[in-house]
């Protein structure tokens, strides 16, 4: 059975949430600069992970954000180090998941549960909504 793990993508920081037999389990929280080391970490620990899944940034109509340029220089990275332009022995599928909601969502499941708006928690769900959003789509 493979895999998939999502990255919550920002400046400073990134969330990384596992596909765990269908669901999307929140990981860490981690230092962007730390992205490589963090997943190649994953890649030992978890040797079923096939698919790298990350959010694109999008407006509601469908414009480029500032950060939806960043989160594609990222994925190009993404694919010359993991991808299948790699000459790695193991390649990884990246896919780009829209995450339009994925805060809104987020947000209300914290009020669900009577939390007071945390940045830290609504992005750790934003990163499982993301991954969830792909499981979905299998």
């Amino acid at each position: 059975m493979s895999r998939a793990i999502a990255i919550d993508y920002w400046d400073k920081r990134c969330w990384i949430a596992l596909e765990t037999e269908w669901i999307a389990i929140p990981k860490e929280i981690f230092l962007r600069v730390d992205m490589i080391k963090v997943l190649e970490k994953y890649f030992l620990e978890y040797s079923d992970i096939d698919t790298i899944v990350v959010w694109l940034p999008y407006d509601l109509f469908w414009k480029d954000l500032k950060q939806l340029n960043k989160t594609k220089e990222f994925c190009r990275e993404l694919e010359n180090k993991f991808g299948k332009k790699s000459k790695r022995e193991k390649k990884y599928k990246i896919i780009w998941v829209d995450e339009r909601f994925t805060s809104f969502e987020a947000d209300n499941t914290l009020k669900q549960f009577w939390k007071k708006d945390n940045y830290w928690e609504k992005d750790a769900i934003s990163a499982c909504l993301i991954l969830e959003t792909y499981i979905s789509n299998k």
